[in-house]
């Protein structure tokens, strides 16, 4: 009993010294992956979409390519730069700028992403189905 009173009141002194405590993230909300991506262009006239990519997500409207994004984003440990990519892209000829971002959640650590392609097909072939919609 003595034992239990002792760690108890040195966890309560590690708070005091701290102030707060982190509290860990549920198994559910550890596995969950919560992205806002959007898709900028610039060619005289600035073109701007934007989906909600929830994994594992709920059935009905989101992303069009949710299952195989989400796979993707996670084999690469939401590091969007390890994204596999495609190996081939259909492509048009316009060489217009587009601007990818991704904020959110992946496995409990945020993340913050921001790239600039040379055309929407360099684009797809960097980052796979994640900025296809």
């Amino acid at each position: 009993m003595k034992i239990t009173t002792a760690l108890a009141g040195a966890a309560l002194a590690a708070l005091t010294l701290t102030g707060t405590a982190a509290a860990a993230p549920s198994p559910a909300e550890d596995a969950r992956l919560w992205l806002t991506v959007t898709r900028t262009t610039t060619d005289g006239v600035s073109a701007t979409g934007n989906i909600w990519l929830d994994c594992p997500g709920r059935q009905g409207p989101g992303h069009p390519h949710r299952e195989a994004a989400c796979a993707d984003v996670t084999a690469a440990h939401g590091d969007l730069d390890a994204l596999p990519g495609r190996d081939t892209a259909l492509c048009s000829n316009d060489a217009v700028e587009v601007t990818a971002t991704a904020h959110g959640t992946v496995k409990g650590r945020e993340v913050h992403w921001e790239r600039t392609y040379e055309s929407d097909c360099h684009l797809t072939l960097a980052t796979g189905p994640l900025f296809d919609f």
